[in-house]
C-alpha cells in the first residue's frame, strides 16, 4: 500500500505524460494568470493548466481513438452494431471516464503520501503533484461537461434519467471553479487531495457501464468488477470521511476571508455526503443483485 503512495512508482508514467508539457505552456500561462489575477508568475497555476490542456487534449484523443477502433478492432461489428442507438452515440466518449481513473490518481496518491502540510491547516503548502492531479481531473470534468450538454439526449437514455446527469454537473462545475481557486492560493490542499485520489473508482464504473451495455451483466468479470468497486469505494471515499471530517472541525477557519468561510463551509462536506450516497447506493445494489440477479435500475432504462 504505501508504494502506491511514493512518487517513484508512478516514475516512468509522469515521464510519459511530461513529454507533452511544452505544447500547452501557452495556454496555461494566460489561464494561469486569469486564474490568480495577477501577472506574475505563478508555478502552481501554470502546472495546473498545462494539465488541464494535456487532460482535455488526451480525452480527444481517447474518442478519436475510439471512433476508429472499437466497431472494428476493439468491439466487433456485430456486436457493437447491437447496441442500443444512444449507446452507441454514448461509447465513445465514455470511453474517456477511463482516464481520470489512472490519469489524476498517480499524481493525486503520491501527493497524498508526500504532502508537506497539516492536516488541521487549511493553509500550507500545495505541490506541483496536487497542482498535476487537479489539472488531469478539472480537464476530464470540463471535457465531461461538454459531452453531457453537447449530447444530452443520449446522455440521458443512456443513463438512465436526469438525476444523475444533473448532479454531475454541479459536482463538476463546483470542482472546476473552486478547486483551482484554493490551490492558487494555497487553501485546502490536504482535502482536495483526498477528493481527487477518489477518482481511481471511475474505472469500475465504467467498466460496468461497458459490461452493461454489451449485454454482459450475467458474466464473471460483471460480477468481480461490482465486488471489487465496493472495497475500492470504501476504502478511497468512505473511510477516509473520519479523517476529513477531523481535519474540517479542528483547522484554523480564520485564515479565511468571510467570503472564503462560507464557501469552505458550504463546500468542502459535499464530496463526503455525495460518498456517502454513493456508498449506499453502490451496497443496496451489489445486495439486489447478488439476491436476485436483477440489474439495478434496469427496468427505469427499459422505460
Amino acid at each position: 500500500m504505501h508504494a502506491l503512495l511514493r512518487e517513484e512508482t508512478y516514475a516512468p508514467a509522469h515521464a510519459l505524460v511530461a513529454r507533452l508539457e511544452p505544447f500547452f505552456v501557452a495556454p496555461a500561462k494566460l489561464s494561469a494568470a486569469f486564474a490568480t489575477g495577477s501577472t506574475k508568475r505563478d508555478e502552481i497555476a501554470e502546472t495546473l493548466f498545462v494539465y488541464y490542456f494535456i487532460s482535455i487534449a488526451c480525452c480527444v484523443g481517447i474518442m478519436l481513438f475510439s471512433l476508429v477502433f472499437s466497431r472494428r478492432f476493439i468491439v466487433g461489428a456485430k456486436r457493437f452494431d447491437a447496441l442500443r442507438p444512444c449507446d452507441r452515440n454514448t461509447w465513445h466518449t465514455n470511453l474517456c471516464t477511463f482516464w481520470p481513473a489512472f490519469a489524476v490518481t498517480m499524481y493525486a496518491a503520491p501527493a497524498i503520501g508526500s504532502f508537506a502540510g497539516r492536516a488541521d491547516s487549511f493553509t500550507g503548502p500545495v505541490s506541483t503533484l496536487t497542482a498535476k492531479a487537479c489539472g488531469m481531473s478539472i480537464g476530464y470534468m470540463t471535457w465531461d461537461l461538454f459531452v453531457i450538454v453537447s449530447r444530452w439526449k443520449d446522455q440521458l437514455e443512456a443513463y438512465g434519467g436526469a438525476g444523475a446527469l444533473r448532479l454531475f454537473i454541479v459536482h463538476h462545475v463546483f470542482s472546476i471553479v473552486l478547486w483551482p481557486y484554493a490551490l492558487t492560493r494555497g487553501l485546502c490542499a490536504y482535502h482536495i487531495n483526498y477528493f481527487l485520489v477518489s477518482e481511481v473508482t471511475n474505472f469500475n464504473m465504467s467498466l460496468r457501464w461497458i459490461l452493461s451495455a454489451l449485454k454482459l451483466s450475467d458474466s464473471k468479470l460483471y460480477l468481480v468488477n461490482g465486488l471489487s468497486w465496493i472495497p475500492l469505494f470504501m476504502g478511497v471515499r468512505v473511510v477516509v470521511i473520519p479523517r476529513l471530517y477531523t481535519a474540517f472541525m479542528g483547522s484554523d477557519w480564520s485564515v479565511f476571508t468571510p467570503a472564503q468561510y462560507w464557501v469552505a463551509l458550504l463546500t468542502l462536506p459535499i464530496p463526503s455526503a455525495l460518498n456517502l450516497y454513493w456508498a449506499q447506493q453502490i451496497v443496496v445494489g451489489a445486495t439486489k443483485f447478488l439476491l436476485t440477479g436483477e440489474e439495478p435500475g434496469a427496468a427505469k432504462k427499459e422505460d
